[in-house]
């Protein structure tokens, strides 16, 4: 079973990652990998979703139990699908005016052939999770940023 953790340190309040990382629906616009989402259920404390992942000819789709305990962590955890087991952790510590990240992801595949593909990728797509995720709430802080220096007439 890979585990891999990434950490990093970005410029943002706790609130601002935890609220890209929470916003499950937007997902196929940034997350490698992820072509589709649908929520069955939504509120403060949890969401119920599909998420349908592809890399190369595969297309897999799963559901998750995704705990949000804002601002501090993200708990993702599969419930449905093709994986025996799947954990991706999301922590939020605010340090100074910064906050650091800390992701962990924890997965197997119930089919051997899909596991051993997977691992072949994994380091390279925890990686660049965190990068996408990193992009993401970089450019809606950008754009936010733009709408209060130029607000529209």
């Amino acid at each position: 079973m890979p585990r891999h953790e990434e950490q990093a340190t970005l410029a943002y309040a706790a609130d601002e990652l935890f609220t890209v990382v929470a916003n499950v629906k937007d997902y196929p616009l940034f997350v490698p990998w992820c072509s589709g989402v649908h929520i069955h259920r939504e509120d403060q404390r949890e969401i119920v979703a599909d998420l349908v992942i592809g890399f190369g000819p595969f297309q897999e789709s799963f559901t998750s139990q995704i705990a949000l305990d804002r601002p501090r962590q993200v708990s993702v955890r599969a419930i449905e699908g093709p994986l025996e087991h799947l954990t991706n952790t999301w922590t939020f510590t605010p340090t100074g005016g910064a906050t650091h990240v800390d992701l962990i992801v924890d997965f197997q595949f119930k089919s051997h052939l899909l596991d051993h593909v997977a691992n072949g990728m994994f380091h390279e797509a925890a990686t660049r999770m965190m990068s996408a995720f990193e992009s993401r709430v970089h450019l809606l802080h950008m754009m936010r940023r733009h709408a209060t220096q130029h607000p529209s007439s």
